[in-house]
């Protein structure tokens, strides 16, 4: 992990604790890394999870929506 991964990974912790009563996962696949603020029950929650090619960017959209 790099610095912004570090960083991200903070930020991703302290709004899932602050919004979501803790909850957050992050999935990492061969194209792509998945992250939410709830653990999916199937492949089309996985898909409507924010997604980037790298951590740092799943994560960012990941907090983009949630303060949409």
């Amino acid at each position: 992990m790099n610095d912004e991964d570090i960083d991200m990974m903070e930020r991703l912790v302290a709004v899932a604790k602050a919004r979501f009563d803790g909850h957050l996962t992050i999935m990492r696949f061969t194209n792509n890394w998945r992250v939410g603020f709830y653990q999916a029950q199937d492949r089309e929650q996985i898909q409507e999870m924010a997604c980037g090619t790298t951590l740092a960017e799943a994560a960012e959209a990941a907090l983009r929506a949630v303060n949409a």
